[in-house]
């Protein structure tokens, strides 16, 4: 494994996982040692909609996991570099991916640069680019542009502080407060009392935010009562992290000895927590797909293409859920209303919840009697004062968007290209690669005792 960070390296991240994350954490080995940094474990999920309704409720299990962590990467990547190791890979810090080496149309290898800039190769059975939205692999195998995207619509604030609650149930729940058209989060975290706060609201307030971080902060305060109240008496605030670039795309993630895991190949709007999931999840079932077949080469690319229409159809669902939360507008009042009626269901067992925390999908989760019945109770109990048309139009809106996405989930299409309308916003300027494409041929070059696989990561 080549890394051109040394370990510990941050980076930017709402570092959440609820149990289905934690749970890969405790597959890969890793789990035990982030324990040690004595995060808290957080078993509830408290959600409340314009101060009118609001839900608590458990996680459902994962595995043996009924609880949320959120470590920062600091923390979180040393111990999986650890387990790494330990598991026998040769992870190399501060070396630098130079080019993929390539013959008869196939990748065989990389080209790197150590710390001092030597260079050298290493020639691989499989080479997996794990190394994010900017994947210079990518860029290599021609697969940087995505062949589906959709632009984000709210950016990121975060901030870390002493939880004045520490130890408390209160202090033990993970907070989702929808107030207006801005999401404002809390999220206990490691070590000990910290806990991390997140603003999601317009993509410009990221600008804004580091322009005056404090006028801000007290801007969003004021916007979301409920969590300033929560927060209140906090100490030892970090400075403000943010970031207004989180669009969502799938890139092709599999060819001819190659594959993109992680973010490299597929990215969703933090707007729901799923990314470092989605690369845990999808890192080990490549492993345990392409194990197996590593020696014949036919049979690994098409290992690798089934494991890349797995992913896609592990991740869609996840993916329009970002899409929607992801646009600016005010709290609807037939969400309201499904919050209402969902929290006097706590006997039931986890519900909304699980869509966050994958133990159902949207579909399973706003059925369409669902959306029915909150839009009828909406039009009974009244539509907090936005006119009842556009209370009905917007539902029904929503209704198509949730058809739109049922639709796509049933064709199970690969590679798919098509938009969701509502859901989907495309970017009519995708980002340009992070460098030209340069092929290195080893055509007239042989490598004795190739290795298994190579992760630049």
């Amino acid at each position: 494994m080549l890394d051109r960070s040394r370990f510990p390296s941050d980076q930017m991240s709402t570092h959440l996982l609820f149990p289905d994350g934690v749970n890969e954490l405790r597959m890969m080995g890793a789990l035990d040692g982030i324990h040690a940094s004595n995060p808290t474990r957080s078993p509830w999920l408290q959600l409340s909609t314009n101060g009118e309704a609001e839900l608590l409720e458990r996680w459902r299990q994962s595995g043996p996991i009924d609880y949320c962590m959120c470590v920062p990467r600091t923390i979180q990547d040393i111990e999986l570099v650890t387990s790494a190791r330990a598991a026998g890979a040769d992870v190399r810090e501060r070396h630098r991916l130079v080019g993929v080496l390539w013959r008869g149309g196939r990748a065989v290898g990389v080209r790197y640069a150590d710390a001092d800039g030597n260079q050298d190769d290493i020639e691989a059975k499989l080479v997996i680019g794990a190394d994010g939205r900017r994947s210079s692999v990518a860029s290599e195998v021609g697969a940087f542009r995505p062949y589906r995207a959709s632009r984000n619509g709210r950016g990121l604030v975060f901030r870390y502080a002493d939880d004045p609650m520490y130890g408390t149930r209160e202090g033990k729940t993970i907070y989702q407060w929808r107030d207006g058209d801005s999401i404002g989060f809390m999220f206990p975290s490691a070590p000990g009392p910290k806990m991390l706060m997140l603003f999601m609201g317009a993509a410009e307030e990221a600008t804004e935010a580091m322009n005056d971080q404090e006028g801000y902060w007290q801007r969003k305060l004021a916007e979301h009562p409920q969590m300033a109240e929560r927060v209140a008496g906090c100490t030892d605030l970090t400075k403000l992290r943010a970031t207004g670039d989180t669009s969502a795309y799938f890139r092709a993630s599999s060819g001819p000895g190659w594959a993109l895991a992680g973010d490299a190949g597929h990215f969703k709007d933090p707007v729901i927590g799923q990314g470092q999931r989605d690369a845990l999840w999808s890192g080990r079932r490549l492993a345990e797909v392409a194990g197996p077949v590593l020696d014949d080469p036919g049979e690994l690319d098409l290992a690798l293409r089934r494991w890349e229409r797995e992913r896609d159809m592990e991740c869609v669902h996840a993916y329009h859920f970002g899409n929607i939360e992801t646009e600016i507008k005010p709290v609807s009042p037939v969400l309201v209303e499904i919050v209402r009626r969902s929290g006097r269901s706590r006997g039931d067992g986890p519900d909304i919840g699980d869509v966050f925390g994958r133990g159902r999908t949207l579909p399973q989760v706003l059925t369409i009697p669902r959306l029915i019945g909150g839009l009828s109770d909406a039009l009974r109990r009244g539509t907090g004062g936005e006119p009842v048309g556009a209370t009905v139009r917007g539902a029904i809106a929503d209704l198509k968007v949730h058809l739109g996405v049922r639709q796509e989930l049933l064709g199970r299409r690969f590679r798919y290209s098509g938009v969701v309308v509502g859901s989907e916003h495309p970017d009519p300027k995708p980002p340009a690669p992070t460098r030209p494409v340069a092929r290195i041929s080893t055509d007239l070059i042989v490598h004795d005792n190739p290795t298994e696989t190579v992760i630049s990561a």
